[in-house]
């Protein structure tokens, strides 16, 4: 067979193919340039054998895209590939292996750099920065690696890793800090990007509009930053965005709008001057009797805190928190500060009126909750069956705890350790059939007790009452005052069992108990615990976050080959997705990827941000068991999952047959004192433990290399990102009891319009809860569904609590099955590609959809209990 391949780097190139019984499944192909013969490309070719007909697929192992704007070079054992900075298509490259442990690496060249480090091209779904040393300065690339849609070729895109975006009106020079007395200026016209090359160490930049004669100062532009004003003689001013990940920096300038100060300071004294600078810097700034004045960065490169003085009293701030504090100005008078967000821009106001400062204090904690509503749901089950079958594949189980002992204390019960509820059923086991007489007991780690009273009560080591009691599947908690909401939802114990007969593995998903040694000292935890606390200002559009925190306990997964094809059979269509149409359309998708540009999402659209205090999402400890049998037989035969990964697999030259017990350590994910937009961070989180999975997946389970190091410290989005690992039974959730602990809990008040009005707002609350939830999962489906279930009219109080309740056994069954169904999904529509970002939509979707679930469920049921009370009013 002849082959041709028409028009690939302006040439054409031709080959031959000799066809028999015994084609191997992949095997190279040497094209020949018909222009030059000394010209030659490597492809390759896939073979799949059915009884009836022979497949062959031609395709590049690699595709690598070059968006540096610089020559590249590529080295792999002897051979050397050049790859022109002008040249924008695909370059097909494949790799020439020597002999049979020759591994697939790469070495990169950049201009008239070194050749960097070997790295691997396979480990696909995974992104990071390879250093290309020169003389004077180090090239750093980004890059990234997709799967195609038809699951044989890897997409290589490389980037340059600092990218400047210019989002303003003016046409900037943006000037790199060469030395002390040199600058080097890059010219962006407005909307437009261009690559940057540091060419010193000192990660400075500083930035001036074009003919102006001075510029800004100089900031660090390897540091994350959501928004720093940089003053500006013409314009006024310059926002400059820092949006760091693991395989680009994207540098980006737009237009100053009200209200993007750091700071906004007020001297609302009729008597008292002010005196103000940032620290370490020599420029003071006064600020006069009953004026306000705009607060920049005198050094943004410096250290990012104001100080000010007032006679002989002075203060530092780092204008992240809320704060409050006063000082005596003489004899008869107090000067009291504050220090509060407005929108973006946090405003610092000094007054001797105690009024003004209750005033802007009004969002604090010492508030009371005027509202409160408490579900519990103590077992629930679920059956996965095939109609068309008449087979139940799964039972998914979510139950309450054993017997669990509580205290308190104060206010609130608190559960005892797991030694002393031993120790306390024991006895009281003993004392209900008689072998212990009832009275005080002194049990043998000094409680002592007195449990065959009504109200049963301890007075040593504490004089409080003790309850026996459970702690339930379901239990969800939301409260409201004036100025602040908080949600506390958790999920005791959640287990998947394998209905089929003959199952490897009878438990698909349970979390793992933490050893006994360890959790005889601690608490009886949920599996998930969620706590949510938000404070809100009628005066601001930006939403705080004081507390974001979701803990989720260790677990295990164990998929056999027979569930995996029992699922696929479940959720996948009789359809032929191997038609001409079909594939010419994933690959369409594909080279659109070529058109896309290095940018960011701009955060100075006020609308939509949200405050992050305080942002935490756990460690995931995850154990993973496969038993995928063999991979021989007739692919065509094999669900979409086994096709698509055992087609990835074999193309690399990996297998996968059998995995027990892998450990998967996922880092926690973590910002503080940040602006971010809902969905954007929500989608970060997804990304973050995706990334992590996949690189430990390589490294553990198919033994290749990644880019970065895939269990060390990942560096996130900002400073205020931290991901580090822990053990997850060690975390702990604060409700807002714990989290405001001392004040008292308000006065409830439900009945009548009140009731009405309360319930509509929880309803509001709880449905922009709901909808964040959703947008974590990543699955535009699952949201699309969501909306239009909520949207839907309910007519009365019991057709709300039914709509609740099916939101909730949809939101449970989606999120348990999601491990498996949307790696199905994701192989369906995108191949490997798809199956590998499915993996991630499954961790992230196991938390977020049954806490949507039960979120929207409550949303619905205060949607009921308004229109009830306002139909008796």
């Amino acid at each position: 067979m002849s082959l041709a391949l028409i028009q690939y780097q302006g040439r054409g190139w031709h080959g031959h193919i000799q066809i028999d019984r015994n084609l191997p499944e992949f095997f190279a192909v040497c094209l020949t340039c018909d222009s030059d013969a000394s010209l030659t490309v490597d492809v390759s070719v896939h073979v799949t054998k059915t009884s009836s007909r022979l497949l062959l697929s031609l395709y590049s192992p690699y595709w690598i895209i070059n968006k540096t704007s610089r020559v590249l070079q590529y080295r792999s054992e002897d051979v050397i590939f050049k790859h022109p900075a002008e040249y924008r298509d695909v370059v097909l490259f494949s790799f020439k292996k020597s002999n049979l442990f020759t591994k697939s690496k790469l070495q990169l060249c950049i201009s008239t750099s070194s050749w960097s480090d070997a790295f691997s091209l396979d480990t696909v779904g995974s992104y990071g920065c390879v250093r290309c040393p020169a003389t004077n300065m180090d090239f750093l690339v980004g890059v990234s690696i997709q799967m195609s849609s038809f699951n044989l070729t890897r997409i290589v895109t490389l980037s340059p890793f600092y990218t400047l975006v210019n989002k303003s009106l003016f046409e900037l020079e943006v000037g790199e800090l060469i030395s002390q007395t040199s600058i080097r200026w890059h010219y962006i016209p407005s909307t437009e990007c261009l690559p940057l090359w540091p060419e010193n160490t000192s990660k400075k930049l500083c930035v001036r509009v074009v003919g102006s004669l001075s510029n800004s100062k100089f900031f660090f532009f390897s540091q994350q930053d959501n928004g720093t004003l940089l003053s500006m003689d013409m314009c006024g001013g310059i926002i400059v965005n820092i949006n760091v990940s693991n395989h680009s920096n994207i540098i980006s300038f737009s237009d100053y709008y009200d209200g993007a100060a750091p700071a906004l300071l007020i001297n609302h004294t009729p008597w008292a001057s002010i005196s103000y600078r940032q620290s370490g810097s020599e420029v003071v700034h006064k600020l006069e009797p009953c004026e306000a004045r705009r607060f920049v960065w005198d050094d943004p490169a410096g250290t990012r805190k104001l100080c000010w003085m007032c006679r002989e009293h002075s203060g530092e701030l780092d204008l992240l928190k809320d704060d409050v504090s006063q000082f005596p100005y003489d004899e008869k008078s107090q000067i009291h500060w504050v220090s509060f967000l407005d929108g973006r821009q946090r405003v610092l106001l000094f007054t001797e009126d105690t009024g003004v400062v209750t005033k802007a204090r009004q969002s604090e904690e010492l508030e009371q909750f005027q509202q409160e509503l408490k579900v519990s749901l103590q077992n629930l089950g679920l059956s996965l069956i095939n109609n068309g079958s008449r087979q139940e594949i799964a039972y998914i189980g979510i139950t309450s705890s054993g017997v669990v002992w509580e205290f308190k204390p104060k206010n609130r019960w608190k559960s005892f350790s797991q030694k002393n509820i031993n120790l306390l059923e024991k006895a009281y086991q003993s004392q209900q059939s008689g072998k212990m007489e009832g009275g005080w007991v002194r049990l043998d780690n000094a409680l002592e007790v007195n449990l065959s009273q009504a109200i049963m009560m301890m007075r040593q080591p504490h004089s409080c009452p003790v309850r026996r009691n459970f702690l339930s599947g379901i239990q969800v908690e939301f409260k409201q005052s004036l100025h602040q909401r908080s949600l506390r939802a958790q999920l005791h114990w959640l287990q998947v069992d394998n209905q089929l007969s003959g199952a490897m593995f009878p438990i698909v998903f349970h979390p793992v108990p933490p050893p006994k040694s360890i959790a005889l000292d601690s608490e009886p935890k949920p599996f998930i615990d969620m706590s949510v606390i938000m404070r809100f200002n009628q005066h601001s559009n930006v939403t705080q976050f004081k507390y974001f925190m979701a803990l989720v306990q260790e677990m295990a997964v164990k998929i056999d080959q027979g569930f995996l094809d029992a699922v696929a059979a479940l959720f996948t269509p009789a359809t032929n997705l191997q038609n001409n149409g079909h594939k010419s359309g994933l690959i369409e998708g594909d080279l659109k990827r070529l058109q896309a540009e290095p940018t960011d999402a701009s955060l100075s659209d006020v609308s939509g941000l949200s405050f992050f205090e305080y942002f935490h999402i756990s460690p995931v400890k995850l154990h993973l068991s496969l038993s995928l049998g063999s991979s021989d037989g007739d692919s065509s035969q094999q669900n979409p999952i086994t096709r698509s990964l055992n087609l990835v697999l074999k193309s690399i030259g990996a297998t996968l047959t059998n995995v027990d017990d892998i450990i998967f350590k996922l880092a926690f994910f973590e910002v503080k004192y940040q602006f971010y937009d809902k969905e954007n961070l929500m989608w970060a989180v997804g990304r973050h433990y995706t990334e992590e999975f996949l690189k430990q997946m390589y490294v553990l389970v198919l033994g290749l290399d990644v880019l970065g190091n895939p269990f060390g410290v990942i560096r996130g989005l900002s400073e205020g990102v931290e991901a580090f690992f822990y053990e997850p039974f060690q975390g702990a959730v604060q409700g807002p009891e714990e989290f405001a602990e001392g004040f008292a809990i308000g006065v409830r008040s439900l009945l009548g319009s009140t009731v009405g009005g309360a319930a509509g707002m929880f309803s509001k609350i709880t449905g922009s809860m709901g909808k964040g939830l959703a947008a974590m999962t990543m699955d535009k489906e699952y949201q699309q569904e969501r909306r239009e279930d909520m949207n839907r009219p309910t007519k009365d109080f019991t057709e709300s609590l039914a709509k609740g309740g099916k939101g909730l056994l949809k939101g449970v069954f989606g999120g348990v099955t999601g491990i498996v169904t949307k790696p199905v999904e994701g192989a369906k529509k995108e191949g490997a590609a798809g199956f590998f970002k499915g993996i991630g939509k499954g961790l992230v979707g196991v938390v977020a959809r049954p806490t949507g679930g039960i979120v929207d469920m409550a949303s619905t049921t205060f949607q009921g209990i308004q229109r009830y009370s306002l139909g008796l009013c």
